[in-house]
């Protein structure tokens, strides 16, 4: 019976553990945004210097370009996150606006 006892107390002892670990992970996705910003901004493909909202989950672009241009850089964008091992939590989006005088969204790539 004691023999019983130990072992399951020792099973409800990793259990916790595990729980535990798995709850406190960090949110790396404003560090991620802050990194990709970087990134992107030295690219000298921006109009003006990329943003992040952590309350919208977006990484904000200007281009000066239509939205088959903004299409074409999801690839590009999905790429350098995968590169640089960056992560981002569900429903993080790059969100690509129009240099244009309206600054209206061309582009969302989901990251």
């Amino acid at each position: 019976m004691t023999s019983k006892l130990v072992a399951c107390a020792l099973c409800l002892v990793s259990v916790l553990t595990v729980q535990a670990a798995h709850s406190s992970g960090v949110d790396e996705s404003e560090e991620s945004a802050s990194t990709l910003c970087k990134i992107l901004d030295g690219l000298d493909a921006l109009t003006q210097a990329s943003e992040f909202s952590a309350k919208s989950r977006t990484v904000n672009i200007v281009i000066d370009g239509s939205a088959a241009d903004a299409k074409k850089l999801c690839p590009e964008i999905n790429a350098l996150v995968e590169q640089n091992e960056l992560v981002f939590a569900k429903g993080w989006a790059v969100e690509i606006v129009s240099s244009r005088p309206d600054y209206s969204v061309i582009g969302t790539c989901p990251l």
